[in-house]
């Protein structure tokens, strides 16, 4: 995760009510004070009986804010307002049906219902609760209605063990889910948090593919898939409705959580499932790396190493490239967007570049270098590139953290599309 500096701590308010999965929050405090937040714990009177304020107090380094709180002798202003001024993020984490259901209808019944009436600033919402409670009628028709603040970034809950020994949906997302959301939000900069991708279907392909040589080698590349897993979080924080096809994931699988998936080995499985959905979506994203060669021969057993150079020379071919197949089929009102690793100076690669938005057929092509130290592979590394489209548009990204660089591309892509 991206570490904050201690001269400009980001305060992050945090509501915790009463769902058996509040005794998780104590390690996501200890998680984010460990990256240089700024956090204030508020806890209900329900979660009060699952957590010790204590605990809270000492993770975060601030005083825990009871119920008990709102309206003592010694304060100069109403404490909802104070921590809602204070805050630059807040987090309800796990929320209840109760809250919800306050929330939604306008009751400020409670010091967390206040602080969430008087609220304008960005609010990340983790559910949590049995799989029944969640399915409800009138949770869910609340929830839906949640949607519609322009404030709030939702994270389903996850599915699994509840602590009722249920398996089913309810769980609370994981502690490393909801610190990207928080890093989404602060990559918004000054600009305030929209979801301008609602009713945009998206589809990206992100990792790499693997080419079998025999029954013990194979032919594969560095990506992780984390590009595109976290162009699909972004896309998904912004409201779209996402599908993130991928080679295997050497990453933390937790990140993947809320993302409609589906894993592919080959360019062949590849080019299959990206045939079988792309005509269902407004945007593409090309992002897997896919290997530039395979082998024609399917063999069984491990080939013998005095055998293998043989085997290589008479069976090695280039894979097809995929963007440019699936291009011939694009349609009007699709945008599909290609990606480029590059070495060397961009003065010496500008030109191919360029060309090679022609031979693929996509409107876009993101161009980043791999061969500057700290760039280039696995989730913490970092990026920068080039933006350009089939005119004179060359549109830089400076170097950044791979969720900054995928929300400010992403932010760049739409505004053109308009």
């Amino acid at each position: 995760m991206k570490t904050k500096k201690t001269d400009s701590k980001i305060k992050i308010l945090l509501l915790i009510t009463g769902s058996i999965a509040a005794v998780r929050i104590p390690l996501l405090v200890s998680q984010l004070s460990k990256e240089h937040y700024e956090i204030r714990c508020v806890l209900s009177k329900n979660a009060e009986k699952l957590i010790k304020p204590l605990s809270l107090s000492i993770l975060s380094r601030n005083p825990c804010v009871l119920e008990n709180d709102q309206w003592l002798n010694i304060q100069s202003s109403p404490l909802h307002i104070e921590l809602c001024n204070w805050a630059d993020i807040l987090i309800i984490a796990p929320l209840t049906a109760t809250t919800l259901s306050k929330w939604v209808t306008g009751n400020a019944d409670g010091l967390i219902p206040s602080i969430l009436m008087a609220n304008i600033k960005p609010i990340i919402v983790a559910p949590a609760m049995n799989t029944q409670m969640w399915l409800n009628n009138a949770v869910q028709k609340n929830y839906e209605d949640l949607q519609n603040y322009k404030n709030v970034l939702s994270l389903q809950p996850s599915e699994g063990l509840l602590a009722c020994d249920a398996i089913g949906i309810g769980k609370l997302p994981p502690n490393d889910l909801i610190q990207l959301a928080i890093e989404f939000i602060i990559s918004h900069d000054q600009n305030p948090y929209r979801k301008d991708l609602l009713n945009k279907d998206i589809l990206i392909t992100g990792g790499s593919t693997s080419e079998n040589i025999d029954a013990a080698r194979n032919i594969s590349n560095k990506s992780s898939g984390a590009m595109g897993l976290l162009l699909s979080q972004v896309a998904r924080f912004r409201g779209a409705n996402v599908k993130y096809i991928h080679g295997p994931l050497k990453i933390n699988k937790d990140l993947t959580d809320g993302i409609k998936r589906y894993e592919i080995e080959t360019s062949v499985e590849l080019l299959s499932a990206i045939k079988s959905e792309i005509l269902n979506y407004d945007y593409f994203f090309m992002n897997a790396a896919v290997s530039d060669f395979k082998v024609n021969y399917d063999a069984q057993a491990k080939i013998p190493k005095d055998k293998i150079n043989d085997h290589l020379i008479k069976n090695l071919e280039i894979v097809p490239d995929i963007l440019k197949t699936i291009s011939k089929s694009k349609k009007d009102n699709q945008v599909f967007v290609g990606f480029c690793a590059f070495t060397g100076p961009i003065e010496e690669a500008r030109e191919i570049i360029k060309k090679k938005i022609y031979q693929k057929g996509c409107d876009y092509l993101f161009a980043n270098p791999i061969d500057l130290k700290g760039q280039g592979f696995g989730f913490l590394a970092q990026n920068e590139g080039w933006l350009f489209d089939k005119k004179d548009m060359e549109h830089h990204i400076n170097k950044t953290s791979k969720i900054d660089l995928a929300n400010k591309l992403i932010t760049q892509i739409i505004s053109v599309d308009k």
